[in-house]
Order: C-alpha cells, then sequence, then structure tokens
C-alpha cells in the first residue's frame, strides 16, 4: 500500500513570518496538530513543520505569549518530507528514523499534497499483515492435509 492511498489531503500551511497565535487558532479551527511552514516565494514547498508541542515549546523557551511570537521561531525546520509514492512500511521506517508521527507528502515536483500519520500508517499495515498471516495460515492447513 502506498502513502497515496493513506494520506491527508489538502494539509494546512502557514508562513514562516505569520504570528504563532494565528496558526495556533488555524490549528484549533482545523482540528490538526500540525500545520506544513511553506515560504512565500514558494508556497508549495515545505521549508518546516509548526505542531502543538512545538508551539508550547517555544513559548515556555522564550517565556513570551504567542502574539509575539512568529511560526518560524517555534517550527521544526528542514522537515521529513515524503514522496506520495512510497510505500506504507518504507514510510513507518522514515518516521521512526527521524522520531516522528507525521511528515508532509509531497508529489513529483516536491509540492506539499497532504500530510500523512502513523495513525493513518499502522491500521494499513496492520491488515497487510493480517492478509499474510491468513495467506501462511492457509499454506499450513493444505501442507497439512497433503499429508493426511
Amino acid at each position: 500500500m502506498r502513502i497515496r492511498d493513506l494520506y491527508s489531503p489538502h494539509a494546512r500551511t502557514a508562513y514562516r513570518d505569520d504570528p504563532l497565535a494565528d496558526a495556533a487558532r488555524i490549528m484549533c479551527s482545523a482540528h490538526v496538530g500540525a500545520l506544513v511552514v511553506v515560504d512565500r516565494e514558494e508556497p508549495h514547498r515545505p521549508i518546516g513543520i509548526l505542531t502543538d508541542r512545538d508551539i508550547v515549546r517555544a513559548e515556555l523557551r522564550r517565556s513570551a505569549d504567542l502574539f509575539c511570537l512568529t511560526v518560524g521561531e517555534a517550527m521544526t525546520p528542514d522537515p521529513l518530507v515524503l514522496s506520495a509514492e512510497l510505500d506504507a512500511a518504507t514510510a513507518i521506517e522514515a518516521l521512526n528514523r527521524r522520531a516522528v508521527r507525521r511528515a508532509p507528502v509531497v508529489d513529483a515536483t516536491g509540492s506539499v499534497t497532504g500530510m500523512v500519520t502513523l495513525d493513518d500508517l499502522l491500521p494499513a499495515l496492520a491488515q497487510e499483515l493480517a492478509e499474510l498471516a491468513r495467506l501462511v495460515g492457509t499454506q499450513a492447513r493444505r501442507e497439512s492435509e497433503e499429508r493426511s
């Protein structure tokens, strides 16, 4: 199964110079835990990711409220970006290597098309493993029947 079959399309975005309070409002109203940060000159290319955790950490680290900070001051730069053509297992490995739960998904041109999370990938991988277990069980039954 490929990411293109599993991810959430239309990721919410923010610009580096946006007020952090505005980004927090977008996340709250859209019921999302992260925004893809893009540059105004190339609004389709991810340059960072802003998570709810990033917002809290920036506020505490700088002892400032959300109205005094920008998205760029809180975001995680250089986010893990995954191709829509990756298979689910490879995507999970990449997320694990970077110790993140979500990543922007890009098309062949590098433009953001959505967001994928572990919550999107794990059920698909579990389904594939269940199908593999059924196949192994079927083969074991056949072998047992042939011996009888």
